[in-house]
């Protein structure tokens, strides 16, 4: 911004954003997918979530608290690993927690690929994905239900994200003192709401 350079910003900062940026909206991303899993009947989530310096941790977690009060559910915490750990990291994580207490009954990833550790130490602790608890991630691609069909999966569209991100740079290099294109794109949850349709069918 300091040189004139046209550019877009994959996410958002804090406090006056001037500058075109697109980002998902992971506020309601973890609202809904409390909604989710009060609607089948959980009631401890624990949600790995990204690491608390980036910002959209403070949007997650602004969703979340605000479905957890929303629904009436406890929060079980983990706060020893978050998105961004090792996979290794994050199954020993699970399991250090699923081990020490009442475990959760749902659990919220913020990413696919911590979906899979997860799996993981819910395998070692003999608990059945749609039976003693749920688990609701958030994927790049449509593969989780590839692992198991009991997943809650819903796809952040990364293409969409591309061309939303070509268009405000295109639109900054046509008009450099324009106002800023910025964009926000909601949590679709079609497939996952297919896929528990096809379920109950």
């Amino acid at each position: 911004r300091e040189r004139g350079m046209p550019f877009a910003a994959h996410g958002r900062t804090e406090g006056n954003i001037d500058y075109p940026f697109h980002d998902f909206d992971n506020d309601a991303y973890a609202f809904d997918a409390v909604e989710m899993l009060a609607g089948r009947g959980r009631r401890r989530i624990v949600s790995l979530q990204p690491p608390s310096h980036l910002t959209y941790y403070k949007h997650f977690r602004t969703g979340f608290e605000r479905g957890l009060s929303r629904f009436s559910l406890q929060e079980t915490p983990l706060t020893s690993v978050s998105t961004d750990s090792p996979l290794p990291e994050i199954r020993k994580g699970l399991l250090t927690m699923l081990r020490s207490g009442p475990p959760p009954d749902g659990i919220i990833a913020c990413s696919g690929s911590s979906a899979i550790p997860i799996m993981a130490a819910l395998r070692d602790c003999n608990l059945t994905l749609g039976r003693e608890i749920d688990v609701v991630a958030k994927q790049p691609a449509d593969f989780l239900n590839w692992i198991n069909p009991q997943i809650i999966a819903m796809s952040e569209d990364f293409s969409q994200a591309g061309r939303e991100l070509a268009r405000a740079v295109l639109a900054r290099i046509d008009n450099a003192g324009s106002k800023p294109l910025q964009s926000i794109s909601k949590p679709d949850w079609s497939m996952a709401q297919e896929a528990m349709a096809r379920e109950n069918s």
